[in-house]
């Protein structure tokens, strides 16, 4: 993959095993495939990291989901066509001796964006790039159009694309066809006029990057909220019963992730049936700070999306990203009634937590990872916290003090639920939290994600802090994880 400047090896908010290219900017995940045992990931790419270039599809292919490979671009776009102003989002799918790209073509200054196909033999080159789906006409009031998903359901080929429409309706619109080329509009497939405006659960006036997974009775719609004024805002997950034409009787619009970083879903289904969720990594700091850095975002690690027997969605790390364990750095196990202090934790590293508390009533327990000392005994240290609330039987991450570098985002962010009864009156919390270097995906087993961005000043080796705030009993442990993601030459 070209890029326009080598890659600082010094920077240690850079990410080693999350997919990105070493410069340039990042967003959206798009169409990830399995095609012959190879999982391919396209995202969208601009070579410089101001943005005044246009939209290419980057690529990555693996063959475990750990260890990445970056190739060259797969969808570039075309001087003098629809698509020369970039080649936004979309998916692929396989037919026959075909890959399929569907994708959104960007022009600037027009708010809809015309749904177009490209095809490709082996997913590495896309070509004959064609038109498929026009935007709603005048007398549906259309705002917002773009960001076509294809799957194969109840029998034949649907296309959703996201929109928005007057009266601040968000809406999926679904499309279906027989072969691919020929589409017919068939209705809203899911919307939701706007609610909870400037809210985190803010439903928007459009919705972008639509998502569905069929899973059993039930099916999962993930949207990214969108509002002109706040521009991209959270993904939110709607579940209903799975409908030929429509997402029947879908619940309240929830938040796919709890925390601010997290946008762009990408869906792949595997062969076994397992629903597979990328998402863009978004950056956390002001853009002054990425345009310094010579790079922006990257793409979450996949995560398992499923469903309860009502119907709720939830979130897990497949198991193939114990992969990425190099070596254990420390383990405690047993009774835990003093703070237990880790040294040498480097950028990339895994923190498994499992800890049983005696009582609801128990006081909160803290872990910090603690990046750079103060620098008077006034100063705060340098510090990512997370807090167990036992009494409310929640997880707060708190990145207010993760960096001195102003220019970076903070805020603390709540994961619900991710504390459950033991049966007595006892409380137990069971977290995973895989840090690369500026990025935290932080998963519970009662499936709930929360996805942070944070930009320590202090260089690793960092120090991990568990202050029980009590006895409690558990194991806690830290893994190094390993550089997973190389390049091909081109």
């Amino acid at each position: 993959m070209s890029t326009h400047r080598s890659e600082r090896r010094d920077d240690h908010h850079r990410p080693r095993f999350h997919v990105r290219p070493p410069t340039g900017y990042v967003n959206d995940p798009n169409g990830p495939l399995l095609d012959g045992g190879t999982f391919h990931l396209y995202f969208q790419h601009v070579l410089d990291t101001p943005r005044v270039g246009p939209v290419h599809w980057g690529h990555a292919t693996s063959p475990d989901l750990v260890s990445w490979t970056l190739h060259p671009h797969a969808l570039t776009p075309g001087p003098g066509t629809p698509d020369e102003g970039g080649c936004w989002s979309g998916n692929t799918v396989r037919v026959d001796d075909r890959v399929y790209a569907f994708y959104s073509a960007f022009t600037r200054g027009d708010r809809f964006q015309p749904v177009r196909r490209a095809e490709s033999a082996d997913g590495f080159v896309f070509t004959d790039s064609t038109a498929m789906v026009a935007p709603p006409g005048p007398d549906e009031e259309p705002v917002q159009f773009r960001d076509p998903f294809v799957w194969h359901h109840h029998g034949r080929w649907c296309m959703v694309v996201g929109a928005g429409l007057g009266g601040d309706l968000a809406q999926a619109r679904l499309y279906e066809s027989t072969d691919l080329s020929e589409w017919t509009y068939v209705g809203p497939f899911a919307g939701r006029p706007r609610t909870d405006h400037g809210t985190a659960d803010d439903t928007g006036i459009m919705w972008e990057c639509p998502q569905y997974a069929p899973l059993g009775e039930w099916g999962v719609l993930l949207v990214g909220a969108w509002h002109p004024d706040h521009g991209i805002m959270r993904v939110l997950a709607l579940a209903g019963r799975d409908g030929a034409n429509a997402l029947t009787d879908p619940g309240p619009a929830r938040q796919a992730d709890h925390g601010p970083n997290f946008y762009a879903p990408s869906v792949l289904r595997d062969p076994t049936g397992r629903i597979l969720v990328w998402g863009w990594a978004t950056e956390g700091r002001d853009t002054a700070a990425t345009i310094e850095a010579d790079w922006s975002g990257m793409l979450t690690l996949p995560r398992v999306l499923t469903v309860t027997e009502a119907g709720e969605p939830r979130w897990h790390p497949p198991a193939e990203l114990v992969g990425l364990r190099a070596e254990r750095v420390d383990r405690v196990e047993g009774p835990l009634s003093a703070a237990h202090i880790v040294d040498g934790v480097p950028a990339q590293f895994e923190l498994e937590l499992r800890l049983t508390a005696p009582s609801q009533d128990h006081p909160p327990t803290r872990v910090r990872l603690v990046t750079a000392d103060s620098d008077t005994d006034a100063e705060q240290p340098e510090q990512l916290t997370l807090v167990v609330d036992w009494q409310a039987g929640t997880v707060v991450l708190d990145r207010d003090a993760a960096s001195r570098d102003e220019r970076s985002h903070r805020g603390t962010f709540t994961m619900d639920d991710a504390v459950v009864s033991t049966g007595t009156d006892g409380r137990s919390v069971d977290l995973r939290l895989l840090v690369d270097g500026s990025v935290g995906e932080l998963f519970s087993a009662t499936g709930q994600v929360l996805t942070t961005r944070f930009y320590p000043s202090g260089a690793p080796p960092w120090t991990l802090q568990v202050d029980p705030g009590g006895a409690v009993d558990g194991e806690v442990t830290v893994w190094r994880l390993r550089s997973t993601v190389g390049s091909t030459a081109g």
